[in-house]
């Protein structure tokens, strides 16, 4: 209920009472309840009289008085009544910074009539019996003259009220028949006479004189909507407004001076106020009144929207349309509207609380069309929520608009008021009519894709253009219209062009068309001079020669300019280009300054470009992971075997025969290693495994006789080596953009030399190392040079006096990587394997008892190598901010 208050208080007391008329505010002291003649009485005391206006509000039954510019909280609230209909009466209080207005809220037990009037510095409000059953809500009179006598007829100026209102000069009441009208359609100014059109007859009016400021209001009752803009007029008054009640609309006429004589009159369709004596017979209906003159505005008779659709009115189209030697302007949507002419040659008409496509914000020129409209604009003005629609006459017009099923058709017919009652009326299916649309219009976005490539540059709003012999001024003053530009012709800039271009840039065409004709352009801000292109050439040159003149008698001056992120000396040799022929440039290493001395026009552009040099340049932190590993295998598996037999008189087994009596034999493959066997193993076969202490294993046997004549020695030895080697070296550097940095860790190994002069003793480097040079890419990718070495002295390959070889390792390349990624730049694998047999030549190949005469060895080595390398820009935001600073 709060939301639907607040614009009522809006209209119905700033709108139709004026503020309060003392700066001090009306201190309201008190509200007395008590009962007179018959009649529930409440005074409300103030500090002075009182100013006020009332109302009803339904749901639950309410009477509201609105004092303006009073203090009502010092009076405590609420109070409760509970008698002669009156529930309770409390008071609220708002303000803001215009006025204070002070609200008294009584509150009703059902439909009950009232009477208001002042006494001194109070407002009485006398409740009275309710409402008879049946009896229309407008019979309940808000002013004293519901209990006065009869009324004096609306055409007769009534005595003032009460001498105690401050802004009421007086009330009158006009019941009138009962009324069909629900809506204010608009309001027709012709001279004198104002009519106020309502879509039936109006039903019950009351007409209020107020004053400071002068002002007349009419509450037509029964009707819920009416325009919501305020509509300027001319003559007696100088403005209608608007205000929306329940049951009601308050229409308030504000005066231009003195309130007129004024006669209130109901005409078919609406009601006439007329002053100064106008006939009242001439009002016709409101919406066939004659054609209202060119310097008054028209409000028209559209339907609004309904009040309570918060939304705007959507006018689809505005199309123009050459219409039997008159114009036409066919609107696709209704609003209400006001028609008005600012001057002789141009129309304005503006829809209230409507909103235009943005497609549809256009200018359309009409000249090819040789109406009476030579340019057409369309717009919406988002502050107010309207409209308008522009029409440019050619000459003298006169306009009429129609109502039809789907909008509106505003028709123009050239010559005077007589051309325009010869006029033929538009039939509703006008818009159906074939026409013909003006030749230049801005094209939606939705075309952009379609329309031609367009060079590099151009950014202007797309236009297309199609024109046959067109003035060239008159189509620079579209596309002046178009892009917002002041454009300025030259004098002899003139003839005529044939243009038919879709969908490009307005700067675009701009080019196009001034090429054509062998025109230039120069602009200066939002300006645009066309002139000839030799015009242009010569002004240019003739300049150029002055500047030139005017270099020597500038006196030099002298300005220090501190470099801060590089050498005062490289940025010299650039400041030198840029300085003219009289000016000198030198450096002081201590400080770091630029001493540049020229005229101001090269020591402003000389700071500029140390300005854009000068920038803090990214450091960028390289790591390096470089990773190695390896592992290695082996496994052999060997045996020993072997003994001894002895035929001899020493061990009792003699052969027995003369010549060989004694007979020995033993192996012959090495004694040693012999553990686990006897300490004269006398082996056959000797291949052992590579085993020792912290390596394989062995197992022996021996079997021999108590004589010693017979002895066999058996040994098995077997060995397998499993390793695992990880290396990780991670070295890191920083260094600045596109400079190399060096990073290394590792020894020097001496090698002598001898020679006929001595020994010599040279140093080889066995390192770690990395090179890096960065640059910094303008996306924030770093592009590195890099050469990563590792480099280890490598002891199972030796020279002749006992020097380790070196193992290389190394990887060179050139990476492109995003800030904070890690990439692989390279990786070395390698695998050896070897298998190796030691054996007795045929005896090893015997199945099964060939191992008894052979050793297997197996190797398998693996090595690995990989580097990775993680680049990251350390002062990426302060460099980035720099650069941008510079740009």
């Amino acid at each position: 209920m709060t939301s639907r208050l607040k614009p009522i208080v809006g209209l119905l007391l700033w709108g139709a009472i004026s503020a309060a008329t003392a700066a001090e505010p009306n201190v309201i002291r008190g509200i007395e309840v008590g009962q007179r003649e018959g009649a529930l009485e409440l005074e409300i005391r103030g500090s002075r009289a009182p100013s006020y206006s009332v109302f009803k509000l339904q749901d639950p039954p309410r009477l509201v008085v609105d004092l303006a510019g009073a203090d009502v909280s010092g009076v405590g609230s609420p109070i409760q009544v509970g008698k002669a209909g009156v529930l309770a009466v409390s008071t609220a209080q708002y303000k803001d910074e215009r006025s204070a207005v002070g609200r008294v809220i009584i509150a009703l037990d059902g439909a009950r009539r009232y009477d208001v009037a002042p006494r001194g510095d109070a407002v009485v409000v006398r409740v009275l019996e309710a409402e008879a059953v049946g009896a229309p809500a407008a019979a309940a009179a808000s002013s004293p003259a519901a209990t006065a006598p009869a009324a004096p007829p609306a055409s007769v100026p009534a005595a003032p009220a009460s001498s105690g209102d401050g802004h009421l000069v007086s009330r009158r009441v006009d019941e009138g028949p009962g009324g069909t009208a629900t809506r204010i359609t608009g309001v027709r100014a012709a001279g004198a006479q104002l009519v106020i059109a309502t879509d039936g007859e109006a039903g019950r009016l009351e007409i209020l004189e107020l004053r400071d400021p002068a002002r007349l209001a009419i509450d037509v009752h029964g009707v819920a909507s009416a325009p919501r803009a305020p509509v300027k007029v001319r003559g007696a008054f100088s403005q209608v407004r608007f205000g929306r009640d329940s049951g009601k609309v308050r229409v308030v006429l504000d005066a231009s001076g003195a309130l007129p004589r004024y006669e209130v009159k109901r005409v078919a369709g609406g009601v006439a106020v007329v002053t100064s004596g106008a006939s009242v017979a001439s009002a016709e209906p409101a919406r066939k009144a004659a054609p209202a003159p060119r310097a008054e505005p028209v409000v028209a008779a559209a339907p609004a929207a309904p009040t309570s659709d918060p939304g705007l009115a959507r006018i689809a189209d505005v199309r123009f349309a050459s219409a039997g030697g008159g114009s036409r302007i066919d609107i696709a949507g209704k609003a209400p509207f006001v028609i008005s002419r600012p001057d002789a040659r141009t129309v304005v008409l503006t829809l209230d609380g409507a909103k235009l496509p943005r497609a549809m914000e256009r200018s359309l020129d009409t000249t090819a069309f040789h109406g009476p409209v030579a340019m057409v604009s369309s717009f919406n003005q988002p502050q107010t929520g309207q409209v308008r629609i522009v029409a440019t006459l050619r000459g003298s017009a006169t306009d009429r608009m129609v109502e039809t099923r789907d909008g509106l058709t505003w028709t123009f017919t050239e010559g005077g008021d007589a051309a325009e009652a010869a006029a033929p009326a538009v039939p509703e299916q006008a818009q159906a009519a074939d026409a013909k649309v003006a030749g230049f219009a801005a094209e939606a976005p939705a075309y952009a894709s379609s329309g031609a490539p367009q060079a590099r540059g151009y950014s202007g709003r797309r236009i297309t253009l199609d024109f046959h012999d067109i003035e060239i001024r008159n189509l620079l003053r579209l596309i002046a219209d178009v892009s917002k530009k002041n454009i300025v012709v030259a004098d002899d800039v003139s003839g005529k062009v044939t243009v038919s271009l879709r969908n490009v840039p307005w700067d675009q065409a701009l080019d196009l068309v001034l090429r054509s004709k062998g025109l230039g352009k120069e602009e200066m801000g939002n300006v645009i001079r066309i002139a000839k292109f030799e015009a242009i050439a010569k002004e240019q040159a003739a300049k150029a020669e002055a500047e030139k003149a005017r270099i020597p008698l500038i006196p030099l001056k002298v300005r220090i300019i501190p470099v801060n992120y590089a050498r005062a000396a490289d940025v010299a040799s650039r400041v030198k280009d840029v300085l003219s022929e009289r000016g000198s440039v030198s450096t002081d290493e201590r400080t770091n300054v630029l001493i540049v001395k020229d005229i101001p026009e090269a020591l402003v552009r000389a700071e500029g470009l140390v300005r854009n040099l000068d920038t803090e340049i990214p450091q960028v932190l390289i790591e390096s992971r470089i990773v190695e590993a390896s592992s290695n295998f082996n496994r052999q598996l060997g045996v020993q075997w072997g003994g001894n037999a002895s035929f001899t008189q020493a061990t009792g087994n003699p052969t027995g025969v003369a010549f060989p009596n004694n007979v020995s034999g033993a192996g012959a493959a090495g004694q040693s290693p012999n553990q686990g066997t006897s300490s004269t193993p006398n082996y056959a076969v000797n291949l052992p495994a590579a085993i020792g202490q912290g390596s394989g294993g062995g197992i022996g046997l021996v079997l021999g006789s108590a004589n010693g004549a017979f002895n066999l020695n058996l040994r098995l030895s077997a060995l397998e080596n499993n390793g695992v080697v990880k290396t990780i070296s991670s070295p890191k550097i920083a260094t600045i953009d596109n400079k190399e940095a060096t990073i290394g860790q590792g020894i020097s190994i001496p090698f002598s030399q001898t020679s006929a002069s001595g020994v010599n003793t040279t140093f080889v480097e066995a390192k770690l190392e990395l090179k890096v040079t960065p640059h910094v890419t303008a996306d924030g990718s770093i592009l590195l040079k890099i050469k990563a070495t590792n480099n280890a002295p490598n002891s199972s390959l030796t020279g002749s006096n006992g020097q380790p070889s070196i193992s290389k390792r190394e990887a060179e390349t050139e990476v492109l990587v995003k800030d904070g990624e890690t990439t692989v730049i390279g990786g070395i694998y390698t695998r050896s394997t070897a298998s190796k047999t030691a054996s007795v030549p045929f005896l090893s190949k015997i199945p099964l008892l060939g191992f008894f005469f052979r050793s297997d060895t197996n190797t398998d080595d693996h090595t690995e190598l990989l580097i990775f390398i993680t680049p990251r820009i350390l002062n990426r935001q302060s460099a980035t901010a720099a650069a941008a600073a510079s740009n």
